[in-house]
C-alpha cells in the first residue's frame, strides 16, 4: 500500500515545485529586474572608478556598453514577443528599456565634457534614442502618432543640450538651467495638449488594452521624472545657484492639467510671483506666462484670460532692463497701449471686467493733472459729453440685432398664443383641407390677421370682423 502511494506523493511534490518555479521565475520573472539592478549598480561603480583615474575616453566606452545592453533588451523582447508569443516577459523587457531610454545612469553629463568625441557621442546617443523608440513600436505592433515619437526624442535633445551649454558656453549657469526647465515644461504642455496614445494594430482583449494604456502612461511619467532628475543633477554637477524663480515654469503645467479657468489664473499668477525673487528672470517668465494666457484663452475659449495675457506682456516689456531694486515704472505709451488693448478685448467679447480693469489701470499708473479753473472744468465736461454721445451711438449700433428682435415693428399685432380647436375630422388645421385659401390660413397660423380670431377652414372672410384676407 505504501509502495503504491509513494510515487503519487512524489509526483504531487514535483508538480507543486514546478508550479512554484513557474510562478516565481517564469510568470513573475525577477531575473530581469535583478539583471537591471546589478547592471545599473555596476555602471555607477565603474563610472566612479573612471572619474577617479581621470580616464575621459572610458566614459564613452561605458556609454557604449549601456547602449549595447539596451539593444540586448530589445532583442530579448523581440524573441519573446514575436517568436515565442510570450507577452508578459516581453512587456517587462520593454518597460526596462523605457527606463534606460532617458539615461538613468547619468552618463550624458560625463560624455558632454569630452571635446569633439563627446559631441559626436551625444549626437549618436540622440539618434539611438529615436532608433530604439521605433524598434519598440515595431516589435509590439503598436501605432503611435508622430507627436508621440517626436516628444521623447526632443526630450533626449534637452537632456544632452543642458550639459553641453554648461560646459562650452559663457552664459550664466542659472539662466541656462531656467531655459532648460522651460524647455521641459513646453514639452510637457505639448503632451497635455495632444495626449498621444498607443494603439495596437491587432485587436486586443480588455486586459491587454488596459495593460497597454497603463504602460503608455507610465512611460510618459518615467521620462518626465528622469528629465526632472537630470535638471536636479546639473545643480550638483555644475554648482548652480538656483532660486524660486527657477521653479516658475513648473507652475505653468497646472493650467494644462486642469482645463478650468481658475487653474490658469492660479498657476500663471504663482509663476509670476515667484519670478520676483530673481528680477533678472522676471522678463522672460512674464513673457512666457503671457503666451500661456493667450493660448489657453484661444484653446478653451475663455476670453477673460486675454486680460491676463495683456497685463503679463505689459509687465514683461516694463522690466526688460530690470536687474534689482524697486519695481520700474511704466511709460505713458505702454499704459495707454495696454488700456486700449483691454478696451478692445472688452468690446470684442462684451466683457465689462476688461473695461473696469482698463479704467483702473489708467488711474493707477497714469496720474493726470486735474482741472484748475472753471474753463478747464468746462472743457472736461464738454469732452465727457462728446464721449457719451459717441459711446451711445456705438452701443446702439453694436446691439442693433438684439433691439430688432426684442422690439415689435409699429402696427404689428401682439404675439399671443391661442390654442386652436381641433377640427371634427381629427386632423390638424393645416392638414384638414388642401385648398389655396387654407394655405393662406395655414401660413397665418389659422387666425385672422386683423382681429386674431380663429378662421374656419375653407372660408375667405372672417366671421367676426367681416374682412376678406384673400
Amino acid at each position: 500500500m505504501n509502495q503504491t502511494n509513494q510515487p503519487k506523493i512524489h509526483i504531487h511534490h514535483n508538480s507543486y515545485l514546478n508550479q512554484l518555479i513557474y510562478d516565481w521565475f517564469v510568470r513573475y520573472n525577477p531575473l530581469y529586474f535583478v539583471s537591471a539592478a546589478c547592471f545599473i549598480f555596476g555602471v555607477l561603480l565603474v563610472s566612479r572608478g573612471i572619474r577617479s583615474i581621470n580616464w575621459i575616453d572610458g566614459q564613452i566606452l561605458l556609454t557604449a556598453v549601456i547602449e549595447f545592453y539596451q539593444l540586448g533588451l530589445l532583442a530579448g523582447a523581440f524573441i519573446l514577443f514575436r517568436i515565442f508569443n510570450q507577452r508578459r516577459p516581453a512587456v517587462i523587457l520593454a518597460v526596462m528599456n523605457i527606463v534606460f531610454l532617458f539615461d538613468c545612469t547619468y552618463q550624458t553629463e560625463h560624455i558632454s565634457s569630452v571635446q569633439v568625441i563627446g559631441e559626436i557621442a551625444i549626437v549618436v546617443w540622440v539618434f539611438m534614442v529615436a532608433l530604439k523608440m521605433m524598434a519598440l513600436v515595431w516589435i509590439f505592433r503598436i501605432k503611435v502618432p508622430v507627436i508621440g515619437l517626436i516628444l521623447p526624442v526632443l526630450g533626449a535633445v534637452g537632456i544632452v543640450t543642458g550639459p553641453y551649454l554648461l560646459y562650452y558656453t559663457y552664459f550664466d549657469a542659472t539662466f541656462i538651467h531656467l531655459i532648460m526647465t522651460w524647455y521641459g515644461v513646453i514639452l510637457a504642455v505639448v503632451y497635455f495638449w495632444f495626449r498621444p496614445t498607443a494603439i495596437c494594430k491587432k485587436k486586443l482583449d480588455l486586459m491587454c488594452s488596459t495593460v497597454l494604456d497603463r504602460i503608455t502612461n507610465a512611460a510618459w511619467m518615467i521620462w518626465a521624472g528622469f528629465y526632472l532628475f537630470h535638471l536636479i543633477s546639473w545643480i550638483r554637477f555644475h554648482d548652480i545657484n538656483v532660486s524660486l524663480a527657477n521653479l516658475a515654469p513648473v507652475f505653468i503645467i497646472l493650467p494644462f492639467i486642469a482645463k478650468r479657468e481658475e487653474m490658469t489664473w492660479i498657476g500663471s499668477l504663482a509663476a509670476v510671483l515667484v519670478s520676483l525673487v530673481n528680477p533678472s528672470f522676471f522678463t522672460i517668465n512674464a513673457f512666457l506666462v503671457g503666451f500661456v494666457f493667450c493660448i489657453k484663452a484661444w484653446k478653451d475659449r475663455h476670453p477673460r484670460l486675454y486680460i491676463g495675457g495683456i497685463l503679463s506682456f505689459h509687465f514683461a516689456l516694463t522690466t526688460v532692463m530690470w536687474s534689482g531694486g524697486p519695481f520700474p515704472e511704466s511709460s505713458l505709451m505702454m499704459i495707454l497701449l495696454s488700456a486700449l488693448l483691454l478696451a478692445a478685448v472688452g468690446l470684442a467679447y462684451r466683457l465689462i471686467s476688461a473695461f473696469i480693469i482698463a479704467s483702473i489701470w489708467v488711474l493707477i499708473f497714469w496720474h493726470p493733472r486735474g482741472p484748475r479753473d472753471i474753463m478747464e472744468w468746462g472743457g472736461m465736461f464738454i469732452g465727457i459729453g462728446f464721449l457719451s454721445l459717441v459711446t451711445g451711438v456705438v452701443l446702439n449700433w453694436k446691439y442693433r440685432a438684439t433691439i430688432a428682435r426684442n422690439e415689435n415693428s409699429p402696427g404689428s399685432p401682439p404675439s399671443k398664443k391661442i390654442n386652436s380647436p381641433v377640427p371634427a375630422n381629427g386632423l390638424p388645421l393645416a392638414q384638414s383641407v388642401q385648398t389655396p385659401r387654407d394655405k393662406v390660413a395655414r401660413d397665418l397660423n389659422g387666425f385672422c390677421p386683423y382681429c386674431m380670431i380663429h378662421l374656419n377652414a375653407g372660408k375667405s372672410r372672417c366671421d367676426n370682423c367681416g374682412k376678406r384676407f384673400i
